[in-house]
């Protein structure tokens, strides 16, 4: 199940996966990095990783990646038809392992469906929303933290740091919100984006969950019913109705603290040249068009 054993290796088919001591409960202080990949993030995962070590890795406790060795499915498996394979990112993934002693990964458990889904949800086991943006993985990913605090974010984010983590922390402690959003590049939307935020995770889960995981309307869940299709919306879809019910408090840190860009093609991170592109961000060396567009990355603004 979801327990694994320090040190082992074990090896599924040809992935050799380095498996490490993970449950349901909170193990240590401080704070957790969480992601969640798939088949298609091999680049992705090879080029941010690192940049998370370089920013945040003073500040956090570790980097843990739940890896779906489902395809991507819905929209967002149009978006990611092409890419790298799961022997791809379970390679990437060892090799950082390797490098970085914070890193550890594994498999997304798919027979922990049922308990997974009954901490977070009181109406289903959600795998996916309407348009394919994993629901399951992205609760799982939670659950594998060892830490109190849990920074989740998507596998594609590059962050500056002036101090929003330590800023997070203190206002988490201080019950000044219950959700924490990194500060976002120039003029970005201000709702709750399941992007990246950070929480007190038993508090969190205290007090909110198991919470109602929000679908479609009737008409069009019936319609997507009849093909078969998934009739919940997305986790962040689940969390922006409690913050709207002021059931939640959100709270997005100012751009004092530093900002965050979202890299949405799968096929950016690949080209040759990204990694300039992440040192220049990490120099603060930003474009006007860039800073203009927020933080939705376009690769015209850079080159």
């Amino acid at each position: 199940m979801w327990a694994r054993r320090r040190g082992t290796v074990v090896s599924i088919g040809i992935i050799k996966v380095n498996r490490s001591e993970s449950s349901f409960s909170v193990q240590a202080d401080g704070v957790s990095l969480v992601t969640n990949a798939s088949a298609r993030d091999a680049a992705r995962l090879r080029m941010i990783v690192p940049h998370w070590f370089r920013v945040l890795g003073d500040e956090i406790g570790e980097v843990s990646v739940l890896l779906d060795s489902r395809l991507p499915e819905g929209r967002i498996g149009r978006l990611q038809k092409d890419g790298s394979s799961l022997e791809d990112v379970a390679g990437v993934l060892n090799e950082l392992a390797s490098t970085y002693k914070k890193l550890r990964w594994q498999l997304l458990d798919y027979s922990t469906l049922e308990p997974v889904s009954g901490i977070w949800w009181r109406n289903g086991m959600p795998l996916r929303c309407q348009d394919g943006t994993p629901v399951f993985a992205f609760a799982a990913s939670v659950l594998a933290a060892r830490c109190r605090y849990v920074l989740r974010v998507d596998c594609d984010m590059l962050f500056l740091n002036r101090g929003w983590v330590q800023e997070a922390l203190k206002k988490l402690q201080a019950g000044q919100a219950d959700i924490i959003s990194p500060p976002r590049l120039g003029s970005s939307p201000t709702r709750f984006s399941s992007r990246a935020a950070m929480f007190d995770w038993p508090v969190f889960r205290a007090r909110f969950l198991p919470m109602r995981a929000a679908r479609l309307d009737v008409l069009r869940r019936m319609h997507r019913m009849l093909h078969g299709r998934p009739t919940y919306l997305s986790y962040e879809e689940s969390i922006i109705k409690l913050i709207k019910r002021r059931e939640i408090r959100h709270l997005i840190l100012p751009e004092a603290f530093g900002c965050s860009l979202h890299v949405a093609k799968a096929t950016d991170p690949a080209l040759p040249d990204f990694h300039n592109v992440v040192g220049e961000w990490e120099q603060s060396n930003i474009p006007a068009a860039q800073l203009e567009a927020g933080w939705e990355f376009g690769w015209s603004h850079w080159v």
